[in-house]
């Protein structure tokens, strides 16, 4: 079971099926139909489609691939229709949801073991791409949780893809503020490129250009101020805390796998729940994980996604994995943007790094 995001022409993709944006009726329609036609040969394909005749809006029928077969391996192309946008009121929400249900069904039916599949009346339709992304991150990671499956996103270009927004706004936002990886000279408009390892690191860094500039407006030296700093740590107060309040800030001093089955009892969840959810970790790396083995960082990202954890306990859970989110990593910034913002769905999380032009899970496992 997979999911990627990938930006390519869906004649040039390798999957065992593609999905075709069809016109209702027997005939080539334009944009990405007339593109699957010309590449799986008009005749053969335009003879085959009229067998089946008029398709139904939400509906889906499926022909063999012809010429695609040679060229990309592509055995199917299932052809689904949908509609225009007419305000929200005419059930087009629905629809669309119908045409991924039924071309994955159908899929499933012909037992392909992968996909790929366009964003779905974004074109000449209209249908709003950021409602239409939702749409399909949703149908699909509902067809994912059910069955196993390899299933690719096909964006056509950056244009073509867009999440709300609003979102972008605000992932955008949080971006600007919390990113360190890279910083501009104002003054001189080149760039300057400062990466750290993790927050503690950059803080230290900071105290020493505070203390710089202290020593450059007072006309003290360096190492005073930084004797006169270290002093100030010295004297400070430590606070005392219980063993109990110090057990269970730490989760009871429990390891990985031991918060990580904590975090699946108390949330009420099942194994292949949590598995299924994070996406990129597989039964056999689960049954894995479960045993001792820590799996690589992104992984363990993705778990925390799926057991919906809050900033704190995702920080812990990282931790216990001896991990942390990265100031420095544009990757670490956006998921981090999520769990604060309770967006947990991989898919979804996948949606804003694409948007970003980061690499998404699938590329990180």
């Amino acid at each position: 079971m997979s999911f990627r995001i990938e930006r390519n022409d869906i004649t040039k993709v390798h999957t065992d099926a593609i999905v075709n944006t069809a016109n209702p009726m027997p005939t080539v329609g334009s944009g990405t139909d007339a593109a699957v036609y010309t590449a799986a040969g008009v005749d053969l394909l335009l003879a085959e489609r009229k067998k089946i005749g008029v398709i139904e809006r939400g509906q889906a029928a499926y022909t063999p691939a012809f010429r695609l077969l040679a060229t990309n391996g592509i055995r199917y192309i299932i052809h689904t229709v949908g509609i225009r946008w007419k305000g929200g009121n005419q059930g087009e929400t629905e629809i669309m949801r119908n045409c991924y249900r039924n071309s994955l069904r159908i899929a499933k039916e012909l037992n392909c073991k992968s996909i790929s599949i366009p964003l779905l009346a974004t074109g000449n339709y209209g249908f709003p791409k950021g409602m239409a992304l939702h749409i399909a991150l949703d149908e699909i990671s509902q067809f994912l949780f059910e069955n196993e499956m390899e299933i690719v996103l096909v964006v056509y270009d950056k244009e073509s893809f867009k999440v709300s927004s609003k979102i972008f706004n605000g992932v955008q936002s949080f971006i600007n503020e919390h990113y360190i990886g890279q910083k501009r000279d104002i003054n001189n408009g080149s760039e300057i490129r400062a990466f750290y390892l993790d927050r503690d690191d950059y803080r230290r860094r900071r105290r020493e250009e505070e203390l710089e500039e202290t020593s450059r407006i007072t006309g003290s030296s360096l190492q005073e101020n930084r004797e006169d700093f270290e002093t100030e740590k010295q004297i400070t107060p430590i606070k005392s805390i219980s063993i109990d309040d110090y057990m269970k800030q730490n989760e009871g001093g429990l390891n990985f796998q031991d918060l990580l089955r904590k975090h699946i009892i108390d949330k009420g969840l099942d194994n292949p729940t949590v598995y299924k959810r994070s996406i990129i970790v597989d039964k056999k790396l689960f049954s894995k994980i479960i045993n001792g083995h820590i799996p690589n960082k992104h992984s363990v990202m993705a778990l925390g996604l799926a057991l919906e954890l809050n900033k704190d306990e995702y920080v812990r859970f990282l931790a216990t994995a001896n991990y942390a989110l990265n100031p420095a990593e544009m990757f670490d910034i956006i998921v981090q943007y999520c769990v604060e913002n309770k967006i947990y769905n991989v898919m979804e999380v996948d949606a804003y790094l694409f948007q970003h032009d980061v690499p998404c899970f699938n590329d990180k496992a």
